[in-house]
């Protein structure tokens, strides 16, 4: 009898210690929800949070879990605090959204959660903006996946990816586009209330500086855009620094290759010529968030593939910028 009671005392115990951990993982501390105040991206007290990190290129391909672990392990050295997690299209409909959800999202989603950094979904949709296709897919989508983590304060949504025709940089083409977008803004409102939504603008995400004078509707909304080597120095206060100014803003693609196979794309630079003016115009501009284009591989430019040399550069800048918070 006395055998007996102690096996089930010593079971007893080792529940009890069992749901006291798992008690304690669920309660633990969670990242502060964020906001945008006037054009910086806050916390509800009103604390300016900057948030700099990486791109994954995808969920699906090349381990996209074991990259999340090495990246936010504070010791790789890496020290992103926001991690943008693209939804590629195509596997969304090859895999099915419940499975999809269940085996790519959900653990991507934990995982940046357990190691302490903000995530971005991001519906990498790349289509045509008009495009009766393209609102069918975004709007499953977000139906779908909206409310999941509306609920979760490390979350941001990245509404559509690239926006690409009709592209032309005028005001009307802004106007047609801002009243298209709207439409989705207004509804991913209804599912996920405060979640932080990223929108991103024609041209490839290019034309977010019309934002200014005809903004979209609603609150916590910031504005995205992508700037490869493609787009010089001199073009950048025109293309979003003069908009981030006076509206959120996050670059949640950028980065270059000086690899020889790169040399016909938008990619081909270098760290002289592209690299370091980048850093330094972001420097001065700390309340513009970005996340560098790719954290993978084989996807370029890909910062543990071919493109080490850019992989090194941002590593060394991240880590500057958090001995730059620690003082």
């Amino acid at each position: 009898m006395k055998l007996i009671y102690s096996l089930c005392l010593i079971l007893f115990l080792g529940f009890a210690v069992g749901c006291a951990t798992s008690q304690n993982l669920a309660l633990s501390p969670p990242l502060p929800q964020l906001i945008t105040q006037g054009n910086t991206f806050t916390n509800k007290t009103g604390e300016a949070i900057s948030l700099h990190g990486v791109s994954l290129c995808s969920l699906e391909w090349h381990a996209p879990l074991e990259q999340i672990k090495e990246v936010s392990d504070v010791n790789t050295g890496w020290h992103p605090n926001i991690l943008r997690l693209p939804v590629q299209v195509r596997e969304w409909d090859r895999i099915g959204e419940d499975a999809y959800i269940r085996g790519r999202l959900d653990p991507a989603v934990k995982l940046c959660r357990e190691n302490g950094v903000y995530c971005i979904i991001d519906w990498h949709l790349i289509a045509p903006w008009d495009d009766p296709v393209s609102d069918k897919k975004l709007r499953s989508f977000w139906r779908k996946v909206a409310p999941l983590y509306a609920s979760n304060p490390n979350i941001l949504y990245e509404m559509f990816n690239e926006p690409t025709t009709p592209k032309q940089r005028t005001r009307a083409n802004w106007l047609r586009w801002r009243d298209k977008a709207q439409g989705w803004v207004d509804f991913i409102r209804t599912l996920a209330p405060e979640t932080i939504l990223l929108v991103g603008s024609p041209h490839w995400d290019q034309m977010t500086s019309f934002a200014v004078e005809d903004p979209i509707e609603g609150t916590n909304i910031g504005y995205v855009a992508h700037v490869y080597p493609n787009w010089k120095p001199h073009m950048w206060d025109n293309l979003f620094g003069n908009a981030a100014a006076k509206i959120p803003m996050m670059i949640t693609e950028w980065g270059w290759s000086a690899a020889e196979t790169s040399k016909d794309t938008l990619f081909y630079s270098n760290a002289d010529s592209y690299g370091e003016p980048l850093r330094d115009y972001l420097d001065a501009r700390p309340h513009i968030a970005w996340t560098a284009w790719s954290f993978d591989p084989l996807c370029g430019p890909a910062m543990q593939g071919q493109d080490k040399d850019m992989g090194g550069f941002v590593k060394e800048w991240l880590n500057d910028i958090r001995l730059l918070k620690a003082r």
